[in-house]
């Protein structure tokens, strides 16, 4: 007993003990350090090394636990830590300490750990030993890390033992080991079907050489042989074929020797063709040639080569085809020459003096051939001819064309005509003088004499047309002069001269003649009438400037805090303020003018998103603190210590409030996950301490009558339930509960209906803008904890000892009130009354632990 007393507590023989002097110790001292490697690889009790294991985050130390400790659930704490410090650690790092978690035979607890799904993977891939990798299939904690690790799978045994262990547990993996050994199986199937196919073609061959069918000897002993070269080589059945092959290879040269003395027989025959082919092909050249030299000596000659060649055998259709084209060419120039004269005459001549018909006849008789160029004398000949041919059709078309243009603008001038276009008839009117002239007096006359005649209207429509305008001009001028000094607001008085112009505008789009004098008047009047617009407008312009002013100033603050800001030692809550005033008063100065206002607007939104971004990151690490904090928590609900752990519970509760809050959208699961935990601690407490002491009250009145009282509860259960609603973000039905809450709340006594009223304006206010939550959370918890310590006072209970110097302040403040009711006993009357002020107050449900606080002293009263 005594040697306690003169040992560090890390030392004590009572296991709890050191426990709790584990959490007294400081990762930042070496020696400490040292007494955690000590206690975590060498203390009897698994309670010391469980809490030396949650103080130490050094990686080899984890490793060295994770190969020593016997007990599994300390393995896997163990190996969560590592996995926790593996996430933060760059790539090189990870890939060092799972090489040497692989060498330890530890990666197999590591992938089955509360590991992040990269670590998991990245284990699961350096793993080879497939009952390891079986194992994992079978117990891996999510469904990707058992699929992966079943894919991996290769040996028949082990997968066969994986489908069997796996059937009924999981489909997945078992349909992929399942998969995996049919797949064995099948290459098994494979390889005796090659077999039987070299057995096949070892067959096909022996009947091909032994049998009667030699059709397509060779073709058909080539195939078999690639067929049988593309197998793979095995001793079965290959010296079998390679005789077989010997035999058709004798059979094919046998073949062989038949077909040469047949080719010799062939070949007489062919040199007469090659006779033929070289004669045909010398005429060819000839011909080919002839547009440049005169060979018509040589071609006669090749004529009657060919005349004694086909007494020796026939000619082919090719040859006699030439024959015939080299006639047909000594023909053509036979011609030409007979009629040179006649041809140079008519080159000579222009495309306006040629004769077609005289030419085409000449063309005619010399029949030269088509598919042989031409000389240039008939060439510049037939070139002249197309030319004629082609102005003579041209001229033709055009003065067709025009007359057709003509045609059309004459009906289009007459409906323009018509329809009192007069403007539109005028630009007719020119396209068509225009269309007479170019052409030149070949048009038709009845064409001509529509022409005048629609010229005639027009002109005496627009001389009607003048008269008619100018009065409406003077309509309009006389309305405009009426607004002058008129009393409308300046923006519908902007909108009616602007209806005045446009009018203005319309009527001078179909006059042909305009008064400057009306025109002047006009635009006078406009000018005075406008004056007080532009005073107006002017004024609006101002405010667009002052907005804007006020947004560059805005953007120049916030860029000032992003220059100057410390993010390593930012006050958030600040910072969070500040965006969201910003965004407020951006909203207020509006509107500004469009294109200045655009760019600064860019500016804002990107100044806007970076302190977002900032805002989102402070968001998600007070996010990861609380789930650090709901782990811990988590640990204490199953501790043996209930009084330790509620102290610890009470620890973790100041570093939640502590702690900023995490996005909206996920802090109230995550504070309901942290109050469960603690809700078990403190009921598992509760429980151990045994019965609770009833308190004794005086039997007083209510502050209401029991039917206003339940019509009280009520409205005030329905508004928690639309603040829940509204923290929730589900506001679709928050108007109506509102509404309802008031029409109901209307027969109660003044105090509590304005209380009530009061917590609706907070939700309205919520509703509008959430900028002010924060502040009114605050506030709120303030208001509940203060009741709480006055029904405490109240009942002479204690109060917690966090609360004490508030209940001190308290007091201080009620001194006189204290002393006078010092000697009177707690009524019912004085609770129910701070009950129902409790439930004036708005956001209870966001303060659990002061609600239970509160409610286990109203269980206890009774009421």
């Amino acid at each position: 007993m005594f040697v306690n007393l003169f040992k560090p507590k890390w030392r004590h023989s009572s296991p709890a003990v050191r426990a709790r002097a584990v959490a007294q110790l400081r990762i930042e001292r070496p020696a400490h350090i040292d007494i955690l490697r000590q206690l975590l690889l060498d203390d009897a009790s698994s309670e010391v090394r469980r809490a030396a294991l949650q103080r130490v985050d050094d990686p080899a130390l984890l490793m060295q636990v994770l190969t020593s400790e016997q007990d599994a659930d300390l393995r896997l704490h163990a190996a969560s830590a590592i996995a926790t410090y593996l996430q933060k650690a760059p790539d090189q790092e990870q890939q060092h300490w799972l090489e040497r978690l692989a060498e330890n035979n530890s990666l197999q607890i590591l992938v089955l750990c509360d590991a992040s799904n990269t670590i998991q993977q990245r284990a699961l891939a350096l793993i080879d030993d497939e009952p390891t990798l079986a194992s994992l299939a079978l117990q891996g904690a999510t469904a990707q890390i058992r699929r992966e690790a079943a894919e991996r799978v290769t040996q028949p045994e082990v997968l066969e033992n994986l489908c069997r262990e796996s059937r009924g547990s999981d489909k997945t993996v078992h349909r992929i080991a399942r998969d995996t050994l049919n797949r064995y199986k099948e290459q098994e199937r494979e390889q005796q079907a090659l077999r039987q196919r070299r057995q096949d073609l070892v067959a096909s061959l022996d009947a091909l050489v032994n049998g009667l069918d030699h059709q397509h000897f060779q073709a058909r002993f080539d195939l078999i042989v690639r067929e049988w070269e593309q197998l793979p080589t095995t001793d079965d059945c290959d010296n079998t074929f390679q005789t077989l092959a010997q035999q058709a290879e004798r059979f094919i040269a046998q073949q062989k020797a038949q077909i040469e003395q047949q080719e010799a027989q062939k070949r007489a025959a062919k040199e007469h063709l090659d006779a033929c082919a070289a004669l045909e092909h010398a005429i060819v050249e000839q011909l080919e040639s002839a547009d440049k030299d005169d060979h018509r000596s040589d071609l006669a000659a090749l004529c009657e080569q060919a005349e004694q060649l086909s007494q020796s055998g026939p000619l082919g259709q090719s040859l006699q085809t030439q024959l015939k084209l080299a006639n047909q060419y000594l023909s053509a120039l036979q011609q030409i020459e007979l009629n040179r004269e006649q041809l140079l005459l008519c080159a000579d001549q222009t495309a306006e003096t040629l004769e077609p018909a005289k030419i085409e006849k000449l063309l005619r008789g010399i029949r030269w051939p088509e598919s042989l160029s031409k000389p240039d004398l008939l060439l510049n000949i037939e070139q002249q001819l197309k030319e004629a041919s082609k102005r003579q059709q041209e001229k033709l078309e055009n003065a067709s064309k025009l007359a057709a243009q003509l045609e059309e603008n004459l009906r289009s001038l007459e409906r323009a005509i018509e329809q009192g276009e007069i403007r539109v008839a005028v630009r007719y009117q020119d396209q068509a003088t225009d269309q007479l002239q170019r052409l030149n007096g070949s048009a038709n006359n009845h064409l001509e004499q529509r022409y005048k005649s629609l010229v005639a209207q027009l002109q005496e429509m627009k001389d009607w047309q003048g008269f008619a305008i100018n009065g409406k001009k003077e309509a309009l001028c006389e309305r405009m002069e009426a607004l002058i000094g008129a009393d409308i607001d300046p923006q519908p008085l902007a909108d009616q001269i602007r209806a005045l112009q446009q009018e203005w505008k319309a009527l001078d789009a179909n006059a042909c003649v305009h008064s400057q004098k009306l025109w002047q008047r006009f635009r006078t009047a406009a000018e005075s009438a406008y004056a007080p617009c532009e005073t107006h407008f002017s004024a609006l312009r101002n405010v667009r400037e002052q907005n804007l002013k006020q947004r560059e100033e805005i953007c120049r603050q916030l860029s000032q805090l992003l220059e100057n800001i410390n993010w390593d030692e930012a006050d958030w809550p600040a910072i969070e303020r500040i965006c969201h005033t910003a965004k407020r008063e951006w909203k207020q100065f509006s509107p500004v003018d469009r294109a200045p206002g655009k760019t600064v607007q860019h500016t804002f939104n990107q100044l806007i998103k970076t302190l977002d971004h900032q805002l989102r990151d402070w968001h998600q690490r007070c996010a990861d603190i609380k789930q650090q904090l709901i782990a811990q928590a988590a640990e204490l609900a199953d501790a043996e210590d209930l009084r330790a752990a509620a102290e610890a519970a009470k620890g973790l509760q100041r570093e939640w409030k502590a702690t900023g809050p995490a996005f909206r959208s996920e802090e109230r699961a995550l504070w309901q996950a942290f109050r469960g935990h603690c809700d078990t601690i403190f009921a598992r407490l509760k429980e151990q301490a045994g019965p609770v002491t009833q308190i004794t009250l005086d039997e007083t009145p209510a502050p209401m009558k029991d039917a206003d009282l339940s019509t009280f509860n009520s409205c005030a259960e329905m508004l928690n339930k639309a603040e829940a609603a509204v923290l929730d973000g589900d506001t679709g039905m928050i108007e109506k509960m509102l509404e309802a809450v008031t029409g109901s709340i209307k027969s109660l006594p003044a105090r509590w209906r304005e209380g009530l009223m009061a917590r609706i304006a907070v939700i309205e206010q919520t509703l509008e803008s959430t900028d002010e939550l924060e502040t009114q959370l605050a506030d709120s918890e303030s208001q509940f904890r203060e009741l709480c310590i006055r029904l405490e006072i109240l009942l002479g209970q204690p109060t917690p000892d966090d609360d004490q110097a508030q209940r001190m302040e308290y007091q201080m403040r009620r001194l006189q009130q204290a002393l006078a009711e010092q000697n009177q006993n707690p009524s019912t009357g004085d609770v129910i009354e701070l009950d129902l002020e409790w439930k004036t107050r708005p956001y209870s449900g966001v303060f659990p632990q002061l609600r239970r606080r509160f409610e286990r002293l109203m269980q206890r009263t009774g009421c």
